[in-house]
């Protein structure tokens, strides 16, 4: 791309969210250019001529932002604060300000919400976002967005399924207020009740099967996320509940270190409102997956839990 073809070029406004290959592919369509000349632009070496957002993601570097920006006709703080993965700081450095890479395992492209793109109809290239996550909640459309690598549509209806939305409500403000470490047991937590799900204990015969009818999906695997949320939230903010307590010296019934009383166990059944389930086989996964987590904490690791868990953890948008 020449001087003299800068001038000319038409200034693209990235959505929130987006993913920087699909901005790059929008911003190239607009001005009637392959990627690779825009890429080449922000400084990348043998870029490919086109991209797939949906299969590799651009990292940009400090200086590959800034030249993308001016490229765009915004700020490289207004990319910033858009593009995730550039917010994330996961580019490169002066030798590579621009790298183009298939999506790492920390991220997933999801399709845009429906609602949104009425309000973007401007838009004439299909656009992508970069989610932290394999599905995240867009609140204000109560919708459901989420990765289709396992089968399943890209984004489902919260209609009828206010207990789901109120659910990741109390669950941003749970990450509030814990901070960053709030992700991991959020995560073993819904992998917990996924194996109530799958061993048809606790809310299997009764809230799950009520939520599935109204998604009108039957037991699906990659519904699981989306119908135990609210009941996987609670074991999250039960959990640091007991941190609180443990951070303080304090254990439920006298415990001693990295053991999971009865007393803890009784009280998630009551936050879940299912006390009978939890006393007739739910708390053995609770126990088996409580024990471990704690048992590594005292050991020095921290509260990891399950780190494949990954598949659970999900993103709200106000």
């Amino acid at each position: 791309m020449d001087a003299e073809a800068v001038p000319k070029l038409v200034g693209v406004e990235p959505v929130p969210g987006e993913a920087a290959a699909s901005f790059v592919r929008r911003l190239a369509h607009l001005n009637e250019l392959s990627a690779r000349e825009v890429l080449e632009e922000a400084g990348a070496r043998r870029p490919p001529r086109e991209l797939d957002p949906w299969a590799q993601e651009v990292f940009l570097g400090a200086q590959g932002a800034a030249r993308l920006a001016v490229t765009a006709r915004r700020t490289p703080q207004e990319l910033c604060r858009a593009l995730p993965t550039l917010a994330a700081g996961t580019g490169g450095g002066r030798r590579t300000p621009v790298r183009v890479e298939s999506w790492p395992g920390q991220w997933t492209p999801l399709e845009p919400c429906a609602s949104c793109l009425t309000r973007h109809d401007d838009l004439v290239t299909p656009m992508a976002l970069a989610g932290g996550d394999p599905w995240r909640v867009r609140v204000r459309h109560r919708r459901w967005l989420r990765s289709t690598a396992e089968g399943g549509p890209a984004q489902v209806s919260l209609a009828g399924l206010g207990e789901v939305v109120g659910a990741h409500r109390r669950r941003v403000r749970l990450q509030q207020r814990v901070g960053p470490y709030a992700r991991a047991p959020l995560a073993d937590a819904l992998q917990v009740a996924a194996a109530w799900w799958q061993g048809r204990e606790m809310g299997s015969e009764t809230l799950w099967t009520g939520r599935e009818a109204v998604l009108g999906t039957g037991r699906q695997r990659w519904a699981v996320p989306l119908v135990v949320c609210p009941e996987a939230v609670v074991v999250a903010e039960a959990t640091a509940v007991h941190e609180r307590q443990r951070h303080w010296g304090r254990e439920f019934a006298g415990g001693a270190p990295g053991w999971v009383s009865k007393r803890w166990i009784a009280f998630v059944g009551e936050r879940l409102g299912m006390p009978g389930p939890m006393e007739l086989g739910g708390y053995r996964m609770l126990r088996q997956w409580a024990s471990a987590s704690l048992n590594s904490q005292v050991k020095g690791a921290g509260l990891t839990g399950s780190r494949g868990a990954r598949a659970g953890h999900g993103r709200l948008s106000e």
